[in-house]
C-alpha cells in the first residue's frame, strides 16, 4: 500500500465524518501500524499536498493538520459511493459515451484520461471512444470539466444513446468479465476465513485489518464497472463479495473505532 491509498481509505472511512482534518501527529502515529516510517509518511503526505491532493492547516505550537482539497474530495466521494452503495439495479437501456480528441504530442494526458475513464467504469469501444451503461453522465461531466477543461487542444464529447444491436455483445468486447470473476474469488479466498479471527484481534489489529480490507475491495473500482444486473451473468459473484465485505467491515468497526479514536486528533 502507499501512503497515497492509505490516506485516502482512511479519510473516506473515518477523517470525513470526524471533521475533515486530521493532525500529522496522529497520522504518524497511525501510518506507522502499516510499517511506514516517519521520514516515508512525511514524504508521502509532501507529494500528495505538491500534487493538489490534500491541503496543510498550520495551527497553534506549530502543529499541521490535513484535509482533502477539492479536487481529492471529488476522486474520494466517487470511490466512496461506488464502494457503499452498490446495488442491483436494472439497466435502462442507455449508453452513454465519451468521444475525444487529443493530440498526439500530448500523449501523457491522453493516457491519464484513460485510466480515469477506467476507474469511473467505462469500457473502450474503439480508439477514442468509451462506453458505459451507468447513469454517470452529470459526474463525468464535472469530472471532465474539472481535469480537463481548461487543457489546450483537448476536445472530450459526451453523448448518451441507444444501440441498435445486442447489449451483451458490447459488454463482451468492452469489459473481461470472466478476469473480474477472477478478482472476486481470489479476494473471496482471502477474506471468508478472517469472519472466524475477529474476536481475537486487538483494537490496533482489527484497524490495520479494516483498513486493509477497504483499501483491498477499493481496488475493484479499476477493474469492475459496476454494470446493471441484466447486463450481468447470472448469479454474479461480485454481489457475494460485497456481502463479505461489509458484514466483515461491520464486524471489524468497533474494536477499529477503539483505537482510531484513541489516537485521533484533528
Amino acid at each position: 500500500m502507499k501512503i497515497q491509498s492509505l490516506f485516502f481509505t482512511l479519510y473516506g472511512d473515518y477523517v470525513k465524518d470526524s471533521g475533515g482534518t486530521i493532525s500529522s501527529k496522529s497520522l504518524i502515529v497511525i501510518f506507522k501500524e502499516f510499517g511506514f516510517s516517519e521520514g516515508a509518511i512525511r514524504a508521502g503526505l509532501h507529494r500528495m499536498k505538491k500534487a493538489g491532493l490534500i491541503v496543510g492547516i498550520k495551527g497553534e505550537n506549530r502543529k499541521v493538520s490535513y484535509k482533502l482539497s477539492e479536487k481529492g474530495m471529488l476522486r474520494l466521494l466517487e470511490g466512496t459511493r461506488r464502494v457503499y452503495e452498490k446495488v442491483r439495479r436494472r439497466w435502462d437501456n442507455k449508453w452513454r459515451i465519451v468521444v475525444y480528441n487529443i493530440p498526439e504530442n500530448n500523449r501523457e494526458l491522453r493516457d491519464r484520461l484513460r485510466r480515469e475513464l477506467k476507474w469511473l467504469g467505462f469500457g473502450m469501444l474503439a480508439q477514442s471512444t468509451w462506453i458505459s451503461p451507468n447513469p454517470i453522465e452529470d459526474t463525468l461531466k464535472n469530472f471532465i470539466n474539472d481535469h480537463y477543461g481548461s487543457s489546450n487542444g483537448i476536445q472530450v464529447d459526451i453523448f448518451v444513446a441507444t444501440h441498435l444491436g445486442e447489449p451483451k455483445r458490447l459488454v463482451e468486447k468492452c469489459w473481461n468479465l470472466s478476469e473480474v470473476e477472477q478478482a472476486y474469488r481470489a479476494f473471496l479466498e482471502k477474506w471468508t476465513g478472517v469472519l472466524e479471527k475477529v474476536s481475537s484481534l486487538k483494537s490496533n489489529e482489527a484497524f490495520v485489518t479494516r483498513i486493509l480490507l477497504v483499501h483491498e475491495y477499493r481496488k475493484f473500482l479499476n477493474i469492475d464497472p459496476d454494470l446493471p444486473e441484466d447486463l450481468l451473468p447470472s448469479n454474479w459473484i461480485g454481489y457475494i463479495a460485497y456481502d463479505l465485505f461489509m458484514k466483515l467491515r461491520e464486524e471489524l468497526t468497533p474494536k477499529a473505532n477503539e483505537f482510531f479514536y484513541k489516537v485521533y486528533e484533528p
